[in-house]
């Protein structure tokens, strides 16, 4: 078949369904026949595609031969090629459809301007289904009846049907308008209303997702000002409507509603005899650094628990009490929209783009999807570049092939440094770096396929172990990205730990020079994890602190007793933000929602002190020891459910903002 450029006035059939009509009037004989189409104009995205309704009396002979020649074809869509080479079908190149509904009945729009088709099937007393197109000024297309019986390929995909009949199917009736739905889900997002089944929102923005979701406000009386209560996050949590938001919170016990009592236990926590509990020598084993944090946490939390006021003064939250009217801390609306959403798919993140490849949508609407709902696995190769700022939100497709080249020659000038200086090699930081990144990519992520050996097999080094015997070209990439970085960020180097970051981004990226310059921007958002005097951990774990004292005191009173004030059993889990904590889906999952800095740059404190609130019954009701403290969120490590924390945590962001706004 030829293909040839497009040329202004013309577009290629895509798909076409023949014998649909529209019934003007109730007589049959006023019924008008024609062709329901999806075509490509020149210079589109998915989202410029046209549907039309174009009357059959409208074509010419030629015109009608392509239309039903393309009707009874297997649709052939081949996006990427037609993006790459810009050429289309010659056989399929028609006149662009016609728009003018008053003289002829004919009709256009783009896939951008419809917000919602509805599929109304054939049923008893409509022989015919049909479909009915609301666009996005809320104006209603000319209804489309599907006459079944006239249609070629309906016929031909209904003999195909009755052959392959499965009696253990949903039973699902295939009529026409499904071949038109089943071809729009393979170009845009499309999404079910749950309210009504047979309505599909297309390419739907976030607030038009949580518009359909069956979440209806209870007119509540409003109720005289009650007495200061302590602001109660456990009874707000029991009392959110979680299955509306698809994830039900794990909180049956209430606490008491009184005002908390000062604090007189000052005296810290007996550092000795903790450091000699098997949960934190394994911690230290572990980490080097976490034997340097626990030590200079030993010296900090005393001072740190002094100078805090959220602990025990009472003023603060008889103030917060005051202003958000008790227990009232946040509105139905507000939770409502914390819901989670079905990850970006390929379709919607392309929907994201114009032809030129530049966003035709703002950069907050992009990260309130990712933020709600995460990436379709499909997309994170791309996606994650932007996140990391390795690709600017406001490039073009041609601009980011540009910079895609820039980076892999810079890339291989900074490794070559290394590589052809053998002076450089042979000193005493130089190999002793690479013996330790080596040795920690040895350990790097072993169950996954792509880390494993030739043959599937394991191998766990031990000290007889050649480290530099690295056989998995994969593991091979990973220590040389180490080692380039390790040379290009000559004030760090290479610290343990660096390997557990890098994983998933070459996992994902699966370019080494890509996953080098993402890694770097990555590096800089976490460089205080990795600093010799840990001011990054300390200072998280300084916040996490402080929001626990806010948001749930009782917990952090009992946390006292335990004299586990300081958090220290979170310093792996804020380290490497939960990279051993989480399933590999899941850790992709919260990088990629921590990336977008959504509401701030320290979600992952939040999606902590989600951890926290979630296990607050137990260690308040079971827990008094500090090593007990660190095996129970030790024990955690693979029992998390991500979407339910993450509903949680972006709760508890809306709480802490506003409680700690008032204090400010």
């Amino acid at each position: 078949m030829t293909k040839r450029i497009l040329h202004q006035g013309e577009v290629e059939l895509l798909f076409v369904k023949s014998k649909v009509y529209l019934h003007p009037t109730p007589s049959k004989k006023d019924n008008i026949a024609g062709f329901l189409s999806l075509s490509r104009p020149p210079n589109s995205t998915n989202l410029d595609i046209i549907l039309a309704f174009t009357p059959e009396s409208q074509l010419s002979k030629e015109e009608i031969k392509i239309y039903n020649e393309v009707d009874v074809e297997e649709v052939d869509l081949n996006l990427s090629a037609f993006k790459k080479h810009g050429k289309a079908r010659g056989d399929r190149i028609v006149s662009k459809p016609s728009a003018s509904i008053l003289s002829s009945y004919a009709f256009t729009t783009t896939l951008s301007y419809i917000y919602s088709i509805q599929f109304r099937n054939p049923s008893h007393g409509y022989y015919y289904g049909s479909v009915v197109i609301n666009t996005q000024d809320g104006e209603k297309l000319p209804i489309v009846f599907f006459h079944d019986d006239e249609s070629p390929s309906t016929i031909k995909n209904q003999k195909l049907q009755n052959k392959q009949f499965d009696p253990f199917t949903d039973g699902e009736l295939y009529w026409g308008a499904l071949d038109l739905l089943s071809v729009l889900k393979s170009l845009v997002n499309i999404e079910k209303s749950t309210i009504e089944p047979s309505v599909y929102l297309i390419n739907p923005q976030s607030d038009d997702l949580r518009n359909f979701a069956p979440f209806k406000k209870k007119q509540v009386k409003e109720e005289p000002p009650s007495a200061f209560q302590l602001p109660d996050v456990n009874k707000m949590f029991n009392t959110a409507k979680w299955k509306v938001l698809e994830t039900v919170a794990t909180f049956t016990a209430k606490t008491k509603n009184q005002v908390i009592d000062l604090i007189e236990e000052n005296a810290p926590p007996q550092v000795k005899q903790l450091m000699v509990q098997p949960q934190v020598a394994k911690l230290g084993d572990e980490f080097d650094s976490a034997r340097m944090y626990l030590a200079k946490w030993a010296q900090q939390v005393k001072e740190d628990a002094e100078s805090s006021k959220y602990v025990t003064d009472d003023e603060i939250y008889e103030r917060i009490s005051r202003e958000l009217n008790s227990n009232k801390l946040l509105t139905q609306e507000e939770i409502s929209r914390t819901s989670r959403m079905k990850p970006v798919s390929v379709q919607e993140w392309e929907g994201f783009f114009d032809h030129t490849g530049r966003l035709s949508v703002t950069v907050k609407e992009v990260k309130d999807r990712i933020f709600h709902g995460g990436l379709e696995d499909e997309v994170r190769k791309e996606a994650w570049l932007f996140l990391l700022k390795v690709y600017p939100w406001d490039s073009s497709s041609d601009e980011r092939e540009v910079l895609q080249k820039s980076y892999a020659s810079r890339y291989d000038e900074l490794k070559l440094k290394w590589v052809n200086d053998a002076e450089r090699r042979n000193t005493e930081y130089f190999k002793d770096q690479k013996f330790k990144i080596e040795k920690d990519v040895n350990r790097t992520d072993r169950d996954l396929e792509i880390f494993k050996n030739v043959g599937g097999e394991v191998e766990e080094p031990d000290d007889e172990y050649d480290v530099a015997n690295i056989t998995n070209p994969h593991l091979c990439k990973l220590r040389e990205i180490l080692l380039t970085y390790n040379e290009y960020n000559t004030e760090l180097g290479y610290v343990q730990g660096m390997n557990d970051v890098l994983s998933p981004l070459y996992v994902e990226l699966q370019d080494e020079a890509l996953s080098f310059w993402a890694f770097v921007n990555l590096m800089d958002r976490m460089n205080g994890n990795f600093d010799p005097e840990l001011s990054g951990i300390k200072s998280q774990l300084t916040k996490l602190m402080k929001m626990t004292q806010l948001t749930l005191p009782n917990l952090y009173k009992h946390l006292i007793k335990c004299q586990s004030e300081g958090l220290y059993f979170f310093f792996r889990h804020i380290l490497l933000q939960f990279k051993r904590e989480l399933r590999w889906e899941q850790v992709l999952q919260l990088w990629e929602v921590i990336w977008t800095d959504y509401y701030t740059t320290d979600f992952q404190l939040f999606f902590a002190l989600a951890v926290l609130s979630d296990n607050e019954r137990i260690i308040n009701e079971n827990i008094s020891q500090p090593e007990e403290v660190l095996k129970y969120f030790n024990d955690l490590s693979g029992h998390l459910d991500v979407n339910k924390l993450l509903v949680r945590a972006e709760i508890l962001y809306k709480l802490y903002d506003r409680m700690s706004y008032i204090v400010d």
